[in-house]
């Protein structure tokens, strides 16, 4: 039985850019409708039924967050998943993240491969999604992430020094082998010796995996490939065939020498895995980039998780907010504060605690 196409509609007053959309989507083999106003649109959700509405922020009469809690409130069309198109300057009055009426973002200007790569998630069921999520085997952990990350997603960990990003993506590293998943871990931050250790002070033993080629870790000193950094990566990770998750961490390093192109053309790439099964996780210092690219970077991922230590009475708390993680079973407690116990790893600390 051939598989179902999938329908799309645009809701853009712009005719150009309209036909800028449509034009890579046809050739990807989706059915297009379009409409340039609001109202109309969203009666045309109704009768069309669409799998995907990408909506323009500004439209002539209603804001596209307008549209999009209208479309959300409708038991007709509830169900639909959402793209907002913005400018940059925009993206402040967007409603992001948990509870919001969007699913996701798509920042002007834009090519066919980042619109291809956006939307492709977007267009897997519901089902299919909640069927296959990562778990770090941190049971609290995954009830604040909605269940945990989808399998098949760009992931992005950010964070300043210190803030717990390494931390918890070997939690999550576990989580996978445990699950029985393939791993592939690019590290600039440790050696394979060093890292061993360190995750079995975290109560998190690795080294029958890495015997058994479960898990294979390959140190890199991308800082020194200056430009090529990017290139170079990406092209070590797609010869990981068979590995059905890779980690970076972190990319930091990478980014110096090279140019705000080749870094967004590493995620693209990056999501392209993604397209073939892949589950991809990159960590990065938030201090390493500019806002513009942060931003950039951000929209191209699936699941966005963001690290602080911030003081809170007399102690210093990391926190992990859950910016966003496309498919996940549940939207409640986004923000989530933890410690990191020697021998234990990471544990989850109730807000009433944090605050007394």
């Amino acid at each position: 039985m051939a598989p179902k196409i999938k329908k799309i509609l645009i809701i853009e007053s712009d005719a150009q850019m309209t036909e800028l959309i449509r034009y890579p989507l046809q050739e990807e083999g989706y059915t297009v409708i379009a409409s340039n106003d609001g109202k109309d649109g969203m009666g045309r959700a109704r009768r069309e039924q669409p799998d995907l509405i990408m909506v323009d922020f500004k439209l002539p009469t209603m804001k596209g967050n307008d549209v999009a809690k209208s479309i959300r409130k409708d038991p007709a069309t509830s169900h639909q998943r959402i793209l907002m198109i913005a400018d940059e300057n925009q993206l402040e009055e967007l409603e992001i993240g948990p509870g919001s009426s969007i699913d996701d973002f798509l920042i002007k200007p834009f090519g066919p491969v980042e619109l291809i790569t956006k939307i492709k998630p977007l267009l897997v069921s519901e089902d299919e999604q909640a069927a296959k999520l990562i778990s770090t085997g941190n049971h609290d952990l995954d009830s604040k992430m909605g269940g945990g990350v989808p399998v098949g997603s760009l992931t992005l960990i950010e964070g300043d020094s210190g803030a717990g990003k390494s931390v918890l993506s070997q939690q999550m590293m576990h989580g996978c082998l445990v699950d029985k998943y393939r791993l592939s871990l690019f590290t600039s931050e440790n050696s394979v010796k060093s890292l061993v250790k360190q995750m079995r002070s975290l109560n998190l033993d690795i080294l029958d995996y890495l015997l058994l080629d479960k898990l294979r870790i390959f140190p890199i000193e991308t800082s020194q490939l200056g430009k090529d950094a990017p290139t170079m990566l990406i092209k070590a990770m797609k010869k990981e065939k068979g590995r059905e998750m890779i980690f970076v961490d972190s990319l930091t390093s990478s980014i110096p020498a090279s140019s705000d192109k080749e870094v967004l053309g590493f995620f693209e790439e990056s999501k392209r895995l993604c397209g073939d099964g892949t589950t991809v996780i990159v960590i990065i210092h938030s201090h390493g980039l500019t806002r513009e690219l942060l931003t950039r970077i951000r929209s191209l991922c699936d699941a966005h998780l963001q690290l602080r230590t911030e003081e809170v009475g007399n102690k210093l708390v990391k926190t992990l907010e859950v910016t966003k993680v496309r498919g996940a079973e549940q939207t409640t407690g986004n923000i989530v504060s933890f410690e990191v116990e020697p021998g234990w790893g990471i544990r989850v600390i109730p807000i009433s605690k944090v605050k007394g």
